[in-house]
């Protein structure tokens, strides 16, 4: 491609875009000054009529333009493009059969059209909350359900249920009647559930695409609560809500790649029980206007499911602290508690030892660094997760084994006496391997509490006083058998 043609496109690019953005903003600007402030009132017709379509086919042509761009969203962009385009033919269709008939054909259509908009804008967020998603984790996932149920609910109590308790007509007219409020309800609790999903931080490109959306609900919730009696001043004056919805559509077809949405990072503050607590509280309320006025059967479905989506919420959160806790007190290599975990047990061992004596046992094994130098640090470090696991086996009955670093382990003993001595030596015994080449074994230091140690501090340090101590005696004791030997 030739440099002068690359301009050529990016200046036919430009004009498209400023003639888009001409229907677009200078449309719709036209569109709110004549129903707001009654601007040319004798083109109303045009305003409202191949005004009002020029300005939604733009929208679409932007969102197809973007579609066109290719990348992760090229689908989410492309159903957005078919979701405008029904639209705008809709609305063509209306103002070609329709617009000036003294009593259109209630259902018609065109209704078919209009009630085609949630669906497919349903699927359109899905298919951008698909592509713009990085490794989300449940507390996102369950928040979002949560705000939406939640959303859901105060629909239905305060929108569906205004208009069918207010429909009249055939079967056919108040099924489209309902339809309408119906997936209104739906489609604002998608696009909360979606800021929830963002961790309440949408951005620029999000903001834009689902204020876009919540433009066109609010002006079709609204349209459907003046046509069921509520009277609201100004008539026409939605209209230009709808061209807003459109104009922030088109807007976001434009915008730069939208940032991923990421895993969330962990809160344990009051902040994570927020969107849970908020919406019980809002479910609560509902449940209170129930019992004080009759309600549909929707609100009351959609208030249990919220707050059963709640209760799972809390649930899986402290599963999954307790999890998290699990992980921090755990040795990744051998599987045993650590060393916090064993200063925190030990600390306890100490408030309680008048009632329950205790033994702390530290181990250290000999021989470990010769057999790490000569089979390598993976060989190493499977001899210690093997060591581990027999160690905490060993001492299954009578205490809590622990890795406290490198080839140190301990033991939390709950007796003293002859039953802690039976299980220091299972523990040595458990720490001991020989083979071809090799032998480990270990040294030991033990200390009784509260009659050697009243503190955590005094048992740590008596107990690492004698294993040190017992591990010497063994360094002398083998340097007088094999004095040639270098340790």
């Amino acid at each position: 491609m030739s440099l002068a043609y690359a301009h050529a496109q990016n200046d036919e690019k430009r004009v498209l875009r400023a003639v888009l953005g001409a229907f677009l903003f200078g449309g719709t600007a036209l569109i709110a000054l004549h129903n707001w402030f009654g601007l040319a009132d004798s083109f109303g017709d045009f305003f409202n009529g191949p005004l009002y379509d020029a300005v939604v086919l733009s929208a679409a042509i932007a969102c197809l333009l973007r579609a066109r761009r290719g990348g992760r969203e090229r689908a989410a962009w492309a159903m957005i493009t078919a979701t405008l385009l029904t639209q705008a033919t809709t609305e063509l269709c209306w103002t070609v059969f329709y617009e000036g008939s003294p009593s259109p054909p209630y259902p018609s259509f065109c209704d078919l059209g209009w009630l085609a908009f949630y669906p497919l804008a349903t699927a359109s967020v899905l298919l951008m909350v698909r592509a713009r998603s990085r490794a989300l984790d449940w507390r996102l996932w369950t928040d979002g359900l949560i705000a939406a149920l939640g959303t859901g609910a105060l629909g239905a109590a305060f929108v569906f249920e205004f208009v069918a308790a207010r429909t009249t007509g055939s079967t056919l007219q108040q099924v489209v009647t309902l339809a309408y409020p119906l997936g209104d309800v739906f489609m604002l609790s998608l696009v909360v559930g979606v800021i929830a999903l963002t961790g309440w931080r949408p951005g620029r490109t999000w903001s834009l695409l689902l204020l876009g959306i919540v433009a066109l609900v609010f002006a079709d919730i609204t349209s459907s609560l003046e046509s069921s009696g509520l009277e609201i001043s100004g008539e026409g004056w939605v209209t230009p809500i709808y061209m807003l919805g459109a104009v922030c559509i088109g807007i976001e077809a434009w915008q730069p790649r939208a940032e991923p949405i990421q895993r969330a990072t962990r809160v344990d503050d009051w902040r994570e029980l927020m969107v849970p607590g908020l919406f019980a509280v809002i479910t609560i309320c509902l449940f209170v206007i129930q019992y004080m006025h009759e309600v549909s059967a929707l609100t009351a479905v959609l208030s249990a499911a919220t707050m059963l989506a709640i209760v799972a919420r809390l649930t899986v959160s402290v599963l999954d602290n307790k999890r998290l806790l699990e992980a921090v007190r755990t040795d990744q290599l051998t599987g045993l508690a650590n060393q916090g975990a064993l200063r925190i047990d030990l600390e306890a061992h100490c408030r309680r030892a008048e009632e329950q004596p205790a033994t702390l046992l530290l181990l250290d094994l000999n021989g470990f660094k010769g057999y790490n130098d000569t089979f390598g640090h993976p060989a190493g470090d499977a001899l210690l997760a093997r060591l581990g696991a027999q160690l905490r086996d060993a001492v299954a009955e009578s205490g809590c084994a622990y890795r406290i670093g490198g080839d140190e382990f301990a033991v939390l003993i709950d007796c003293t006496g002859s039953c802690a001595e039976r299980a220091t030596r299972r523990a040595s015994e458990a720490l001991s391997l020989r083979g071809e080449g090799f032998v480990v074994g270990a040294a030991w230091g033990a200390v009784t509490i509260p009659a050697e140690a009243a503190t955590a501090t005094a048992a740590l340090q008596q107990a690492d006083v004698r294993m040190y101590a017992q591990k010497q005696s063994r360094r002398d004791s083998e340097r007088r058998r094999h004095p040639e030997a270098i340790q």
